[in-house]
């Protein structure tokens, strides 16, 4: 495995972070040819790499696909400015980010997890360890992702910091809160999401770049010419 990418995510990037925040990597890496071609290995897209750190590389081939389909949690990786390790082939991705956009999809994978986020808030259910109700995590993540989508649309680009957003000084409040801590300020919350869910369709409908969509041809032409660069390294 070959490491092309490691940046910072998480809430050290979204500017979330507490003293207890722990921290969290993105990366890109390629398989051999080997590995990649072989009927008897299994490649793994993904890899978590042991360690005191959450670190999570992926394929780049796969990178690729999930970056096209809109993922927020991959597209973070082209805009993360905490850059831990690079290579030519990360700049040139990042670069040529546009050439993975797609917008439709994009609003679309960013409403699907916000819909996520906003039942497990909603519902107050346990999915923290040992049985926490994490509910300021979920209205935390509903927040972000709904503002980096409308922001997007308007300016055309991807904000990973989210201390702009209207709703930020509600974000650093509800963040330590427990769930008994948390109750008086579920309305206040639930107001500020529903916002959130309207301004997306208001920016959606006058966003300039409602209409980009990834070149498949250059991101395919890309993955074999970095293929055959680090193959023969």
């Amino acid at each position: 495995m070959k490491q092309l990418a490691k940046v910072l995510v998480g809430s050290q990037l979204h500017g979330l972070a507490t003293p207890q925040s722990d921290f969290d990597y993105r990366g890109i890496h390629i398989s051999s040819l080997q590995e990649k071609l072989s009927p008897f290995r299994k490649d793994k897209n993904t890899v978590w790499i042991e360690g005191n750190e959450d670190n999570t590389s992926y394929e780049l081939a796969d990178f690729c696909r999930q970056a096209t389909h809109g993922n927020a949690t991959i597209l973070e990786v082209f805009f993360s400015d905490k850059i831990i390790d690079t290579t030519p082939e990360h700049q040139e991705m990042k670069e040529n980010w546009q050439k993975f956009m797609d917008t439709h999809k994009f609003i679309a994978a960013s409403r699907g997890y916000a819909h996520n986020q906003w039942n497990k808030f909603y519902n107050f259910e346990d999915t923290g360890l040992l049985g926490q109700k994490r509910t300021a995590k979920f209205a935390i993540a509903f927040l972000r992702v709904m503002w980096q989508c409308e922001q997007f649309l308007l300016t055309g680009e991807f904000k990973c910091s989210v201390k702009d957003c209207d709703y930020y000084d509600l974000m650093r409040r509800i963040k330590p809160m427990n769930i008994d801590e948390i109750q008086g300020l579920v309305p206040e919350v639930i107001a500020a999401m529903s916002d959130m869910n309207m301004r997306i369709s208001v920016a959606e409908s006058k966003s300039e770049f409602i209409n980009m969509k990834p070149d498949l041809d250059w991101i395919e032409q890309f993955i074999v010419k970095t293929y055959t660069r680090k193959e023969n390294q």
